[in-house]
């Protein structure tokens, strides 16, 4: 384990940086964004600095702002600069110079000069180990770019934790999903701390642009929104906690956001992640107020946004009125109406508007300021609220309207009374609000409801009865009329110059009595004394207009419902009461205006007027014959000096109130054509005067009126139409003058209405007016007004539909940027470089191209000459200057490709469009989008007009490989899809037509795929592959596609890969085709006149150029290798019959070809053994019919070679196990007189071989369908020609072969055993012998052994077994592989089984001999037989021969004599022979479990004799492996046995006396004896107990306890200790006990030491065994012990102690008393 020392200095070593480390250093330097690290490596600072620094001068030409790291990051010092060697405080401030940077740079990060620029970061300062974190963010925005996945690559192992979730990405380098990182900033707070600091840190530099913050966003909604569905988990307790815990995290950085006024971008994300707050928790009151405050506060740029997330908050919230801190910003609101309804289409706004509603009717209440009515007014009649929240908006206008003190307060034209009254008045009339402002009224109080009704009603009648009493109706007279009297007097009795309200001078007057009728208007009496006023004049109003210009101001004018009709309603009276003497026509315009009014009681009034004045005329007479007889009323008077007429466009022209033109203007221009002409003649003054009307005075008037100042100039600008030339050129010279006019409602309106009337302009007209507003909008205006004009122009220029010669004359106006530009003459372009080419050339050409895109129409097609030019001409700049403008090109081919996709009928000029140039775009251009659009329109122009493209679009696929086809984005996979489909087909026409071999043309089309196949992603290969193939022909050219692919990527994986799947794709008639002309291909290239192959073969093979068809081969043989194509051959042959006459020749063909390939190389065995190879795959997916038939024929007519090829595919077939049809095993059956003609002429080995091998499989499978013919062919198999060939492969075959046949034919192989048994004795008896027995024979002939023991186990008898076991023997002492063993153990397991026991056993006993002289292996497969053979046998087959296995046991049993008492080289070892002992005990045992006692204890009884009578020598080794088999015997059997202990106590005994241990034989024995007593004493569990019984007792113990003093002089004490010990214990006596531990204490006063202690070790195994029993006898032990604690030997003292210790632990007491 490390130390603590050590895993701090690990910890250093990893955070430290060695100046000294070269390798680390040059690792550093090779860490590359741009580059690969081995070339990165190689690359220095000069060299890099000079790159990247080019990278950095291109963003200066684009931002100023860069140049301020020139003196920095940037400068000649850079290059030296080593942030190892800095302080903390330099690298700090390099630091924030870094970030300042890279967030400046993360707009442009797209570009290369961005990343030529990052690159310099990376590898001078290190940004990516420093500033890992920064550089991250800035790259993360693009995450799906392929730029981010190199960044990836270079990231350091030690990171910020925020960013462990980009692990899985750096290693597999692929890019993240944005889900992955959404989740990440869900789940990893730090990534979420951290993308906020960064995002608010780069806005707070202003250095915000649109893809990061919208990124921001995105993701910072989304991960809110994943925070608050994880905060609903758990108790509402946890809940709550967690809402809380995320909006602490969310809020500061929302503060911050939404108090940036200069990033309008972020405010819209800010205003996002509320709304998800706010619809997925449940904010307090306080909360969502403080959140919509935060909203409007600086909200300027981004009101919509912000109005959206406003109504979701308001929807939140249970409250219904708004704080005055909302209400005024959102007021400020321009067309605020507007906005909420088209909001309302997708959000809910109703809260909202109930809100300001509300909250304008509180300003009311408190300041009496009206001004907000009209907006009270708009939002009711928008009908954005339910009707129960209109109601609720409704019930405080009338509260605060009853509130009101009283109604005759002095008015002006803002009271609130009036201004409230009027609002219900208009809402009455309302189809929306109406209804329900009714029923509001019928459920309010009595008093409220009243004033509601008198609203309703009108308010005032005047009574027509009597002219001197003035009633009110609904109205009770309970006024004051003290103010109205003071008003009167100081009003003047009579007018100095005024005899008309409506001239356009100011009157003095006209205030002053307005202020008396508003006064007055409510009372009938004060009313009369106002009408009687000497200064109205009433006398003389025949004749004067005086009287009527005031009443008409008063009800044409803003003022109250009421008095408006009070002033009728006076009008009216007079004229039902007075005589009238003039024509009063100058009341009927304002009639008409005043019956066109919203209120219906206005109109109800006005329409008394009407009544009255149709009194007046019936009564003078028809208003055609009498009322010229009368004077005009006003006449020259009304409106000023000299103004006379008595038409209405006339007075239309002339009245001051700008309410009565607005309302009649509409009447006036909307009449009939021939009507139309002469109004606009008369109404043209008024249109002069407006344009030329400053905007100050237009809105002071409006203002007055009350009326919308732009609708009023839309009235009077409909004058103009597009049939009077005078209006138009009114309208042209307002756009066309030179200075911009300071009237904004003009110019907005004047180009609203050339939009309105474009349509119907003369052509010329339109060119001049297009040119007039091109001119205007490329102009240098930098005035408000100006720029607004541009606006409008441009503007009008879109949505106009623009002619074909007003588009021409545009691009007519275009530059000749090749030429350097339009400003310049003729001669001095010709010197002029085109680099300098000014602004405002590139800006026409843009804004032309722009006009031109958004006008096109099928009828524009003459436009694409010019617009091709335009291109040349872009083309021509970019080649001279370096400048590309992508835009331009991007809009000019835009334009040209919807020309021609809406003129797809039209036919198309060469001349009308350069092919070449779309070709320079696609091979030249850097940006993917002016690619994609020339792609799009090359592949129009292929569909429309394909002899345009045919010349020049070759090359377009070959630039698409490296960029087009590179991309991984869907769209451009669209455009690369889209423009094989449109031009492909058309190349493949144009080929075919020409009447030659179109391979030439193909060809290169298919090099210019394959060139780009590198660049192609993987995930769209395929795809776009197989559809370039259905193009041009699978069939046809499939073949070509691969060959192109396999010679540009000779040696690639990838390649060869997807040209496998690419083929497996289509069907199996489809890959043969491909695979006949590719080897077609092949023989054509070896050929003395190579004719297509030329076009596909990059090295083209000759007749020794061996090595380049070997590879064509093995690349085929890969393709068609696959095991799909096999399947799918059997497949369609099982399916459908008639594949087989459609594929069968197809492969006859292909097996010619491959022939006549091989042929040509006869000394090339790899070639010829990679056309075996072919011949295999293809022969392989034959049906078993067909295969036969066409084996035949080739076996017939075929040299050997391509027969054995046969051959193998054959044998190939017949290994597969499926299930053949019957018309297949049929054929295979007949097929073997053919195999055995094979075999029988011929003399190559591995033909004869194979052909056994198809012999083998045909006989398994269906040898017992046909029993004659498979005893036919099986006397080819046992000729000489295969059992008795010389070859050893082809034995095995044999031997392999006939197994099979005797598994088949069984008994009916009988003939033919003595012809085979001995051959395969004799094969491999010999080869054995000789040391070289092959694992294939020995399997083979083990095989057909077990075949012939299986099946026909008679014929195995006599000489054939004595055979069979000794070549067994010889294979067993042959020491062979392992696998050599378990066959033949398996074939003598079979012998054991099959063979007749009686048999077997005189088997075994003759050829015992031989197995001993084989080896000790051979003997214990002898007895493993044996152990068979007894193991299957029933207990009284055992019975009746157990003198033969007794025999077989004595054998085994008289090993250790024969190989010890006289030993020779040859003679075992001893573990050998205890190996095969313990293998004769194995066998021995498995007789005595299948005998009973009766049985076996003469035997028992007979081998202890047997042992016992031998000579001395021969005695002690057979007694030893007797002893041995004893000592198993009672192991194994224990007490059941233990009765068998009384045929060998006596002789142990002598055994035991005799033995002499230093002679190894004898103290071997000596062992064997003690442990089988051990054995026997340990398991005597017999109730009479053997060994209690004294005489067995007496007859062993003396003999036993003897061996202390002779064991004790050697190193087997321990088991005579042990047995000594056993005999205590199961002699369980005290007087045996006695015996025993006398005899031990007299050992224990030997001379002998080491049997002192051998005496002292007993007494303690003694001692542990019996316990308290055996201390019983301790008084006789102690004077011993005593004794022994002084002995002479360490070894005696020392045990003796431990003996004592032992003995106090039984005891439970010392003994040092009793020592004593």
């Amino acid at each position: 384990m490390a130390t603590s020392l050590a895993v701090q200095l690990a910890q250093i070593r990893s955070h430290s940086t060695i100046a000294l480390d070269l390798k680390a250093q040059k690792k550093a330097h090779s860490t590359s964004l741009l580059f690969d690290s081995h070339y990165a490596a190689t690359q220095d600072y000069n060299t890099l600095y000079q790159l990247c620094q080019e990278g950095w001068q291109e963003l200066c030409r684009l931002d100023n702002r860069f140049l301020g790291f020139a003196g920095n990051l940037f400068s000649e010092q850079s290059k030296l600069e080593d942030r190892t060697q800095m302080t903390a405080a330099q690298n700090e401030n390099l630091n924030n110079v870094l970030e300042n940077f890279m967030g400046l740079i993360g707009a442009r990060l797209l570009l290369k000069s961005a990343l030529k620029a990052i690159e310099w970061l990376v590898r001078r300062f290190r940004i990516h180990e420093y500033n890992t974190t920064c550089l991250i963010l800035t790259f993360l925005p693009y995450h799906t770019s392929s730029m981010f996945s190199s960044l990836l690559t270079i990231l350091p192992e030690r990171r910020h934790p925020a960013f462990k979730f980009l692990q899985p990405y750096i290693q597999s380098s692929s890019n993240p999903s944005r889900h992955a990182i959404a989740y990440a900033a869900a789940n990893n707070q730090d990534f979420f701390n951290a993308l906020n600091t960064y995002t608010l840190r780069v806005c707070r530099c202003e250095q915000q642009y649109p893809a990061l913050l919208s990124f921001w966003s995105s993701i910072t909604s989304e991960a809110v929104s994943s925070m608050l569905d994880q905060s609903r988990l758990g108790r509402l307790e946890l809940q709550k906690q967690h809402q809380e815990d995320v909006l602490r995290r969310v809020t500061p950085p929302l503060e911050e956001g939404l108090a940036m006024r200069l990033s309008p971008d972020l405010r819209v994300g800010c205003y996002m992640i509320l709304a998800v707050l706010s619809s997925k928790t449940n904010l307090s009151e306080e909360l969502l107020a403080a959140m919509m405050e935060m909203v409007v506060h600086s909200w300027k740029d981004a009101t919509h946004a912000g109005l959206i997330c406003l109504v979701v908050l308001t929807q939140q919230r249970h409250a219904m009125t708004l704080s005055n801190n909302i209400i005024e910003p959102v007021l400020a609101i321009e067309h605020l109406v507007d906005e909420l309804v088209l909001l309302n289409d997708h959000y809910r706004v109703e809260k909202l508007v109930l809100g300001l509603i509300l909250g304008i009717l509180k300003r009311l209440g408190r300041t009496g300021d009206s001004d907000r009515i009209l907006l009270i007014r708009l939002l009711l009649e928008a009908n954005l609220m339910q009707p129960s929240l209109v109601t609720a908006a409704l019930t405080p206008v009338l509260r605060l309207l009853q509130s009101t003190t009283s109604f005759h307060h002095q008015r002006d034209e803002f009271d609130t009374p009036s201004a409230l009254v009027d609002l219900i008045a208009c809402l009455s009339d309302s189809a929306t609000v109406g209804p329900t402002i009714r029923s509001v009224i019928d459920e309010a109080d009595t008093e409220t409801r009243q004033i509601g009704f008198d609203i309703l009603g009108g308010s005032l009648v005047w009574s027509r009865e009597n002219p001197e009493d003035v009633q009110m109706h609904h109205i009770t007279d309970t006024s004051n009329t003290a103010p109205f009297e003071d008003i009167v007097r100081r009003i003047p009795t009579q007018t100095a110059f005024e005899i008309s309200l409506l001239s356009h001078s100011e009157s003095y007057i006209f205030s002053s009595l307005l202020d008396a009728f508003l006064e007055a208007y409510q009372s009938p009496k004060n009313l009369y004394t106002f009408v009687e006023l000497p200064v109205l004049r009433k006398s003389h109003a025949s004749t004067e207009p005086f009287f009527f210009s005031f009443f008409v101001r008063v009800w044409c004018g803003p003022h109250p419902i009421p008095a408006r009709v009070a002033a009728l309603n006076v009008l009216a009276h007079y004229l039902s009461t007075e005589k009238i003497v003039a024509d009063v026509q100058l009341l009927l315009p304002y009639l008409i205006h005043v019956l066109a009014d919203s209120s219906s009681s206005v109109r109800r009034a006005a329409t008394e007027v009407v009544i009255a004045m149709a009194s007046f005329y019936d009564e003078v007479g028809t208003l055609c014959r009498e009322s010229s007889a009368l004077p005009v009323l006003g006449k020259g008077q009304s409106y000023g000096q000299g103004k006379e007429s008595d038409r209405i466009p006339f007075h239309v022209v002339n009245t001051p109130v700008y309410a009565v033109r607005a309302r009649l203007l509409p009447m006036l221009t909307g009449v009939s054509k021939t009507g139309q002409a002469a109004a606009t003649t008369l109404l043209k003054p008024m249109l002069a005067v407006t344009i030329s009307q400053s905007q100050g005075d237009i809105e002071m008037h409006c203002q007055r009126d009350h009326l919308d100042a732009s609708q009023y100039v839309k009235c009077v600008l409909e004058i103009a139409t597009p049939d009077d030339k005078e209006s138009i050129k009114l309208l042209q010279e307002c756009i066309s003058t030179a200075q911009a006019n300071t009237n904004r409602l003009v110019d907005v309106a004047v180009f609203r209405r050339l939009r309105s009337v474009w349509p119907h302009l003369k052509a010329q007209t339109q060119n001049t007016l297009g040119g007039i507003m091109l001119d205007l909008v490329l102009s240098d205006g930098r005035s408000h007004g100006a720029t607004l004009r541009q606006k409008e122009a441009l503007d009008t220029l879109h949505n106009v539909k623009l002619s074909v010669d007003t588009l021409q004359s545009f691009l007519q106006s275009c530059p000749n940027l090749a030429d350097g530009g339009s400003r310049q003459g003729a001669k001095r372009r010709r010197t002029t470089s085109p680099s300098q080419v000014s602004e405002a050339d590139i800006k026409r050409i843009n804004l032309v191209l722009e006009v031109v895109e958004s006008s096109v129409t099928n009828a524009h097609l003459p436009l694409l000459g010019k617009l091709s030019k335009i291109m040349a001409d872009l083309q021509g700049y970019k080649q001279h200057s370096g400048i590309e403008l992508h835009y331009l090109e991007l809009l000019a081919m835009n334009t040209m490709r919807s020309i021609l996709e809406q003129s797809a009928c039209v036919k198309v000029e060469r001349n009308e469009v350069r092919v070449d140039v779309l070709v320079d775009c696609i091979r030249n251009s850097t940006d993917p989008q002016v690619q994609h659009a020339a792609l799009l329109l090359v592949s129009l122009l292929a569909s429309i007009a394909p002899e345009l493209i045919l010349h020049d679009v070759m090359p377009i696929f070959t630039f698409m490989g490296p960029t087009v086809m590179k991309r991984t984005d869907d769209y451009s996979a669209y455009v690369v899809k889209r423009t094989m489909d449109s031009v492909i087909p058309r190349i493949m026409d144009s080929l075919r037509k020409r009447g030659k071999d179109p391979m030439s043309g193909v060809s290169e089309l298919l090099l210019s795929f394959v060139a780009a196949f590198e660049h192609v992603p993987l995930d769209r290969r395929l795809t776009l592959f197989r559809s370039l193939v259905e193009m041009i022909g699978v069939d046809e050219f499939l073949f070509a596609l691969l060959l192109l692919l396999h010679n540009k990527f000779l040696h690639s994986r990838e390649a060869l890969q997807f040209s496998i799947d690419l083929l497996n794709f289509y069907g199996v008639e489809s890959q043969l085709q491909t695979a006949d002309h590719y080897l077609a291909t092949i023989l054509d290239a070896l050929s003395a006149k190579q004719t297509f192959s030329t076009h596909l073969l990059t090295r083209l093979p000759t007749k020794s150029s061996e090595e380049a068809v070997l590879d064509l081969l093995s690349h085929l043989i890969l393709l068609l290798g696959d095991i799909r194509l096999v399947a799918r051959m059997s497949q369609a042959f099982a399916q459908e019959e008639n594949q087989v006459q459609i594929l069968c020749p197809m492969i006859s063909h292909i097996t010619n070809q491959t022939l006549a390939l091989s042929r040509r190389f006869p000394q090339s065995p790899t070639v010829n053994e990679s056309c075996q190879k072919l011949l295999d795959i293809l022969l392989s997916g034959l049906p078993m019919v067909d295969l036969v038939t066409m084996l035949q024929n080739l076996l017939d007519s075929a040299d050997t070679e391509t027969c054995l090829d046969a051959l193998k595919v054959f044998e190939f077939r017949l290994g597969d196990r499926k299930i053949m049809p019957f018309s297949g095993q049929e054929a295979c059956l007949t097929f073997l007189p053919k195999l055995c003609s094979v075999i029988e002429g011929s003399d190559c080995k591995t033909s004869r071989r194979v052909a056994l091998a198809c012999l083998d499989h045909i006989v398994e499978r269906y040898g017992k369908k046909d029993i004659d013919a498979v005893v036919r062919a099986t006397g080819t198999m046992v000729g000489s020609k295969c059992l008795g060939a010389e070859s050893e492969e082809v034995r095995v075959t044999s031997l392999l072969c006939l197994s099979t046949v005797v598994e088949v034919v069984q008994d009916e192989f009988g003939p033919f055993i003595p012809r085979t048994l001995p051959k395969a004795l004799v094969a491999i008896s010999s080869r054995i012998e000789m040391g070289a027995c092959s694992k294939h024979l020995h399997s083979a002939t083990y095989s057909f052994f077990n075949a012939l023991l299986l099946h026909t186990p008679w014929a195995i008898a006599g000489t054939h077994l004595d055979l069979l076991l000794k070549v067994s023997h010889g294979s067993a002492n042959a020491n062979l592989a392992e696998a050599f063993l378990a066959e033949r153990r398996a074939t003598l397991e079979l012998v054991a089984r099959q063979i007749e026991s009686k048999e077997c056993c005189a088997a075994l006993e003759r050829t015992w001999a031989n197995a001993m002289a084989e080896g000790p292996e051979a003997l214990k497969e002898q007895l493993l037989v044996l152990e068979n053979v007894l193991g299957q046998l029933s207990k009284s087959s055992i019975g009746r021969q157990i003198p033969a296995f007794t025999r077989l046991l004595v054998k085994a049993f008289d090993l250790r004599r024969i190989q010890f008492c006289s030993r020779t080289e040859d003679s075992y070892e001893e573990k050998e022979v205890e190996e095969v002992e313990d293998a004769s005990n194995v066998a021995a045992m498995a007789l005595v479990v299948k005998v009973n006692d009766k049985i076996f204890r003469p035997v028992f009884a007979q081998l202890v004799e047997w042992a016992a009578t031998s000579s001395a020598k021969a005695r002690t080794h057979r007694q030893t492996t007797i002893y041995s088999f004893f000592l198993r015997f009672f192991e194994q059997f224990k007490s059941i046995v233990t009765n068998y202990a009384i045929l060998i106590i006596e002789d142990a005994a002598n055994i035991l006396n005799k033995s002499v241990l230093t002679c190894e034989a004898s103290r071997l024995l000596w062992i064997k004896v003690i442990k089988t007593l051990q054995a026997c004493f340990k398991h005597d569990q017999d109730e009479s107990g053997f060994w209690q019984s004294p005489s067995h007792f007496g007859l062993i113990s003396q003999v036993l306890l003897n061996q202390i003093e002779q064991a004790g002089e050697t190193s087997a004490a321990g088991e005579v200790i042990f047995a000594v010990t056993e005999l205590a214990v199961v002699a369980d006596s005290a007087d045996h006990h006695k015996t025993v531990n006398r005899a031990v204490l007299q050992h224990m006063r030997s001379d002998i030491a080491t049997v002192r202690l051998a005496a002292v070790m007993c007494q303690q195994s003694l001692t542990a065994r019996l316990g308290e029993e055996w201390l019983a006898l301790l008084p006789e032990m102690l004077p011993f012990i005593s004794e022994l604690q002084e002995d002479d030997d360490e070894k005696v003292e020392r045990e003796t102690l431990k003996w004592i210790k032992q003995s106090e632990e039984v005891l439970g007491e010392s003994l040092a008393p009793m020592l004593q």
